[in-house]
């Protein structure tokens, strides 16, 4: 077998595996969009963790994310949360969001396996995880809202 073909075999197997890994760790996907001023300016492939063990495993282990995903981090009720990123791969941005789908703080680029906390600073009801960069890129900031089924807006 020639290196050519070698690398073009081994490039399709790695190719399978991380798709059927990406299968095999997804959940629940619902398309979430970021809204300023009534007017939609990014929307997000977003996976829901709305059980205990899937919030508590949220995005750990994974490897890859495009720049159109997300995870939802859904507690459906408000309370003060910390996020750490033990056994994270990804560096993220961290969006805390209120019963109203209002982002009430945002903690860009959280650094992959650190166990320091990053706090809510207040009740919240849900946690968006995107890559990092994606904040500063869209602009997102505090008062934006998330318009989904999940909220009261």
């Amino acid at each position: 077998m020639t290196i050519k073909k070698y690398v073009v075999i081994s490039y399709l197997i790695f190719l399978c595996l991380s798709a059927c890994l990406r299968l095999e760790t997804k959940g629940e996907v619902d398309e979430f969009q970021i809204v300023r001023d009534n007017t939609t300016f990014v929307s997000y492939q977003v996976e829901i963790a709305s059980s205990e063990s899937a919030r508590q495993r949220g995005l750990m282990y994974r490897r890859i994310m495009l720049a159109n995903e997300g995870m939802l981090l859904d507690y459906k009720r408000p309370a003060k949360m910390a996020i750490w990123m033990k056994n994270t791969f990804i560096p993220l941005d961290i969006i805390f969001i209120n019963m109203q789908g209002e982002i009430t703080k945002i903690h860009e680029g959280a650094v992959p396996h650190s166990t320091e906390r990053i706090p809510s600073d207040g009740k919240v009801r849900a946690v968006l995880e995107i890559n990092a960069g994606q904040v500063q890129e869209h602009g997102i900031t505090v008062g934006d809202k998330i318009h989904h089924r999940y909220f009261d807006n």
